[in-house]
């Protein structure tokens, strides 16, 4: 298949819903083979068909990105079957309930900074040692919400920040690998986690100057730009696709 991505293989974290299948998808029909990571194994079954059928390789395993054993050994197992990666993008994530600083439980906190910080670094660690010697991407998800942060979220508020701050200081880090390493920071998203949190899309309208939700396929679009020759010196960057909301 012809395309952008063409000859590539790309690692996806959370590749079984929202932002990380449609993505996957997205980079399988430029061209790339897809290696898929999710906790949940109904998703990443649907999208490793999804992805043959489109004619392109496709392997997965579960994992939970915050296992440090966890999340090296299937990224390892799919190089080993697959190839070096060209690009890892760190997409698992997990909200939060909205709450004070005096309410918040430390379990919560502990467990967002887990999943959405630490599972970020450790999926670009357990990447790097399976990267391409010609380099490539290194791509998380970080959040609108770090940028022009909102009330009651605080975990996934300084998560996502962390996370853009690793981006940056990793990407003058890897610049001598040819590496490059970039944010994209959706807002408010039409995604499952979204839906299934009461009040929150209400809620996170209020502050959207186009006044919608951010479809999946506009962010997925951006990433795989990010992924593609056509975004190569761009690096230690963080892109907002959020309708507008970090605009005011």
């Amino acid at each position: 298949m012809a395309g952008r991505l063409a000859g590539r293989l790309v690692l996806v974290t959370g590749a079984g819903s929202g932002i990380g299948c449609a993505t996957a998808l997205r980079a399988a029909a430029e061209g790339a083979d897809i290696a898929a990571v999710d906790l949940a194994p109904d998703g990443l079954e649907r999208l490793v068909d999804d992805v043959r059928r489109l004619g392109r390789r496709a392997e997965a395993r579960q994992a939970d990105v915050s296992d440090a054993d966890a999340i090296t050994a299937a990224v390892g197992e799919l190089a080993r079957e697959l190839g070096p990666l060209h690009v890892a993008f760190a997409n698992a994530g997990t909200l939060t309930r909205r709450t004070t600083l005096t309410e918040l439980d430390l379990d919560e906190w502990n467990r967002v900074i887990a999943v959405d910080l630490t599972g970020v670094v450790l999926t670009f660690r357990a990447a790097l040692a399976n990267f391409h010697p010609d380099g490539g991407l290194l791509l998380a998800c970080g959040s609108s919400l770090a940028l022009r942060p909102g009330t009651g979220l605080l975990p996934y508020v300084a998560a996502k920040a962390g996370v853009h701050a690793v981006a940056r200081s990793l990407a003058l880090e890897l610049a001598p690998r040819g590496i490059r390493v970039n944010v994209i920071a959706p807002g408010l998203t039409e995604t499952p986690m979204t839906r299934g949190m009461d009040g929150h899309i209400e809620r996170g309208l209020e502050s959207v100057p186009l006044g919608r939700l951010v479809e999946l396929s506009d962010v997925a679009a951006l990433a795989v730009h990010l992924m593609t020759d056509e975004a190569r010196s761009v690096t230690g960057s963080v892109f907002p696709v959020d309708a507008g909301r970090t605009a005011v």
